[in-house]
C-alpha cells in the first residue's frame, strides 16, 4: 500500500481517498481498457492499474487531466477525492471575483459560443 506520510495537495492520505480516487479513475475510464485510457491521459498502463488499486496517486498535472475528463476543476476533484463538499464552486468563486466588464465580456463569448450565428 501508498505511504500514509505522502499527501495530496497537503492532507494526509487515508483508504477514503485512495478508494475514491480509485472509483473515479474507474469511473473516467469508462468502457475504455487500461492502455487506451493510459494514452488518452498521458500515462502507462500501469500507473493506471496503480491508481485504480490504490497503490499510487496521480501527480497534480494528472489530478488536472483526470479533472477534465470527469468535466470538473481540479479543486471540484481534489475535493471529492477527500469527500469534502464545495459550498461554492471554484469558478463561482472567480466569477465573484471579477469586474462587471469581465463578466460582460465572458458572457458574450459564452452566447456566441452557443450560438455562433447570433
Amino acid at each position: 500500500m501508498i505511504d500514509q506520510s505522502v499527501s495530496l495537495d497537503g492532507f494526509a492520505l487515508d483508504e477514503g481517498v485512495l478508494q475514491r480516487l480509485a472509483t473515479a479513475v474507474y469511473a473516467a475510464r469508462g468502457g475504455r481498457s487500461q492502455r487506451v485510457f493510459a494514452k488518452v491521459v498521458g500515462v502507462s498502463q500501469s500507473t493506471v492499474q496503480a491508481w485504480e488499486n490504490g497503490k499510487n496517486i496521480p501527480n497534480l498535472e494528472n489530478l488536472e487531466k483526470l479533472a477534465e475528463i470527469r468535466g470538473e476543476l481540479p479543486e471540484e476533484f481534489v475535493a471529492y477525492l477527500y469527500g469534502r463538499v464545495l459550498t461554492e464552486s471554484p469558478l463561482e468563486q472567480r466569477v465573484k471575483g471579477m469586474a462587471r466588464r469581465e463578466i460582460a465580456r465572458l458572457t458574450r463569448a459564452i452566447a456566441t459560443w452557443i450560438d455562433p450565428d447570433h
